[in-house]
């Protein structure tokens, strides 16, 4: 195997960053944020992922903040993406991105008046709900490492590469997230120097989703 290199994501590595967010939302509710809306809509979620990465309707991160472990034959391996934790909306989707991904899918009124009451029951209206606040100003987010290439360091190499580029942009703190029984990012945060910030249990979210500590790194 050569030496890993990281880079940013470009577009032809969206089917593997739709993996990648699919599979960092799974540790805990043992679902993806967006599967419940997804429900009668016909899309399967990776290739919903996939087109909120396409059409740049995706709020916790376009292609170009997610950074790229590529190892042999030129293959990504692991992901890490990142946001801007001072937007206004704060949801993963906004009303305008809505519009462009159903867009982007070719969805029918109807079809996408179902996914949003879904969507708007668990996210809010607004973004402004406490749950979504973030008290970093640079947010990571959707963090996966390939089943075949996980030990190797790629999660640390990764938030390394981040903390540089957000000191970069002036950014004065790195933030993430650990959902309630991921254990495994709780630690892996708390080991790289982020200290818990916040914790919002199961009923900020009516029990259907099993609560999450905001975790905060200063740069």
């Amino acid at each position: 195997m050569g030496n890993p290199i990281i880079r940013c994501a470009k577009e032809s590595d969206s089917a593997f960053l739709a993996w990648a967010m699919l599979e960092s939302m799974l540790p805990g509710p043992g679902r993806g944020i967006f599967d419940l809306a997804l429900q009668d809509t016909g899309t399967r979620p990776l290739e919903f992922h996939e087109a909120l990465l396409r059409s740049g309707a995706n709020n916790w991160g376009q292609l170009d903040s997610f950074l790229i472990v590529e190892a042999e034959a030129a293959l990504p391996v692991a992901a890490m993406g990142a946001f801007d934790g001072g937007m206004a909306d704060l949801r993963p989707l906004t009303a305008e991105g809505f519009k462009t991904v159903s867009d982007y899918l070719g969805w029918s009124n109807e079809t996408g008046r179902a996914f949003w009451r879904k969507y708007v029951s668990f996210f809010g209206l607004f973004g402004s709900a406490p749950q979504l606040f973030q008290p970093a100003d640079y947010v990571i987010e959707y963090v996966a490492v390939a089943p075949d290439h996980r030990r190797n360091g790629y999660y640390t190499q990764l938030l390394d590469a981040h903390v540089s580029h957000a000191r970069e942009l002036g950014r004065s703190t790195l933030g993430g997230t650990a959902v309630y029984g991921n254990d495994a990012v709780y630690k892996a945060y708390e080991r790289y120097g982020f200290r818990e910030h916040s914790r919002f249990g199961p009923e900020y979210y009516r029990n259907t989703y099993p609560g999450m500590a905001r975790m905060i790194f200063d740069l």
